[in-house]
């Protein structure tokens, strides 16, 4: 018996030079779907492909009436796009992470960077949300340190993005998670603004985030049903109390 997987179906093909592939998939606040949608609206990128497997539900989403698969690859410029509309289940986790992973090396990606959050209990008091990261080696560390973005010291990280780091350490793609500082469970787009302005720093593109923080509530209203789905997904797998900073083992 074959065991299920994800493969890439192209709509189009676009080659570009040492691009980035950038991940947004559903995880703590919905930090990576809200980012990964503001990044495809704001430069306009097109739909490029698709992910199909049988370990994922059987949904069409439908966006501005046209029907679209729940999990897609979007692109524009030199930059690749991963998003999701559906929680990712704990059983497709591997198998997507994989698929991800190869289709970067069929690219020829120079890294990638998968965005999410990390829950913060204390989160109602921060104004601002901090941004972790966690890089795959030597030459991912640089790119951190160039930005200035801090690194996540101490801690467990599991789910999508462990694995994908994980199939990248395994294939020495260089790879990068962005972790801000986000409400457990609740969409939060304030954290996605601060994770997506470190992101602008390692790109070195500009990306406008006063979008996101004029249409906070509007956005929490629209997301609440996939950030549900998402949580139950995220107990699944132990997920939530894992990703968070850890208190320091010494005084």
């Amino acid at each position: 018996m074959s065991i299920p997987s994800f493969r890439v179906v192209e709509m189009r093909s676009l080659e570009w030079s040492e691009p980035y592939l950038i991940n947004g998939l559903p995880d703590i606040g919905l930090v990576g779907t809200i980012s990964a949608v503001h990044l495809i609206k704001q430069f306009s990128a097109s739909e490029m492909a698709y992910l199909e497997s049988e370990l994922i539900p059987p949904v069409i989403i439908l966006h501005n009436g046209a029907p679209k698969m729940p999990i897609r690859i979007y692109g524009w410029d030199k930059f690749y796009v991963v998003t999701s509309d559906i929680a990712i289940p704990p059983e497709a986790i591997s198998p997507l992470s994989r698929c991800i992973t190869e289709y970067a090396v069929s690219k020829n990606v120079k890294l990638v960077i998968s965005l999410g959050g990390i829950a913060a209990p204390n989160r109602l008091e921060i104004k601002k949300p901090k941004v972790y990261g966690v890089a795959s080696g030597k030459e991912a560390k640089e790119v951190l340190d160039k930005a200035g973005i801090e690194p996540l010291s101490e801690g467990v990280i599991v789910g999508t993005y462990a694995m994908i780091l994980k199939e990248c350490l395994m294939r020495r793609v260089p790879s990068i998670i962005l972790l801000a500082q986000a409400h457990s469970h609740y969409p939060d787009p304030g954290a996605a603004a601060s994770v997506l302005e470190a992101l602008s720093k390692i790109l070195g593109i500009e990306i406008d985030v006063a979008p996101l923080l004029k249409e906070e509530e509007d956005l929490r209203l629209k997301l609440r049903e996939l950030m549900r789905r998402t949580s139950a997904m995220l107990s699944r797998i132990q997920k939530a109390h894992e990703y968070e900073v850890p208190p320091t083992m010494y005084v």
